[in-house]
């Protein structure tokens, strides 16, 4: 015969009372059986879940993937859209309107002079010396280098950004020609200079640019005042060096600038 009841008994260590609790043969079974239940609802959750939650992973990880690649294609798109937009911006200048030809009867190892093509105008003289950038534009610290797109930039970065206090003096690179000189989005106030040989420099988020587009300006002349302008966190110069089509990283052309290098990962 079974019993209807059971009794714990609860015996201390120290010593004290005992204790005893009762409980009816049904409530016992009825317990169990919702032990039962929870265990094996646990375990049915668990068998359904785990499965499920894989997927969701891997679905998540190619989600990921997808947006990262979504990103690439429209930082790409972007730096194209720029590139695209400051070709016709030079092609305008020096396509239709400009026409570089040299004067015949120079020495080409020396100096050339290139006619503007605007009667009136003075020639415009270069040397391999005077075209070349190498005159820092300003003083101040790199806080960015030249660098391709990455997780840390999602836009290729074609210059470095020099930290500089507002208002202070843009020099010219180098001798020569403002292709160049107005606003666009990214860059805000920008000059453009065509240097000869291929060589162009850019000077972007400027405060005010104090060239005009057909100027001619010489080594070491004020272009511009350092500024915030386009899309900017900060008083600082965007300065650019192209030749051929090519980007080239100015820190190459201005080595005293590692000197005052502050960009992330720089172990210089």
């Amino acid at each position: 015969m079974k019993p209807d009841r059971y009794t714990v008994l609860i015996i201390p260590d120290n010593g004290d009372e005992n204790k005893q609790f009762t409980i009816s043969r049904g409530k016992l079974v009825f317990f169990i059986f919702i032990l039962v239940v929870i265990l094996s609802g646990l375990i049915g959750v668990g068998v359904y879940s785990l499965p499920r939650a894989r997927q969701f992973d891997e679905i998540q990880a190619k989600y990921d993937g997808m947006v990262k690649e979504r990103m690439e294609i429209m930082a790409l798109m972007q730096d194209l859209q720029r590139m695209k937009q400051m070709d016709q911006l030079i092609r305008k200048t020096l396509g239709t309107q400009l026409k570089f030809t040299p004067e015949e009867g120079l020495d080409d190892t020396s100096t050339t002079a290139y006619s503007a093509g605007y009667p009136g105008e003075e020639e415009f003289h270069l040397s391999y010396v005077e075209n070349i950038p190498s005159l820092a534009p300003v003083k101040g610290y790199v806080t960015q280098r030249m660098d391709k797109a990455s997780i840390y930039h999602q836009k290729n970065h074609y210059g470095i950004d020099i930290a500089a206090k507002k208002g202070e003096p843009v020099l010219a690179a180098a001798s020569g020609y403002v292709v160049y000189a107005g606003w666009t989005y990214d860059l805000g106030n920008i000059v453009i200079i065509y240097h000869g040989n291929g060589y162009f420099t850019h000077y972007g988020h400027n405060q005010q640019n104090l060239v005009e587009q057909h100027n001619f300006v010489k080594r070491g002349d004020v272009i511009a005042l350092v500024g915030n302008t386009g899309i900017s966190s900060g008083p600082h110069l965007h300065f650019e060096v192209w030749r051929g089509g090519k980007a080239i990283d100015p820190m190459e052309f201005f080595p005293e600038y590692k000197t005052v290098d502050l960009s992330p990962g720089n172990n210089e």
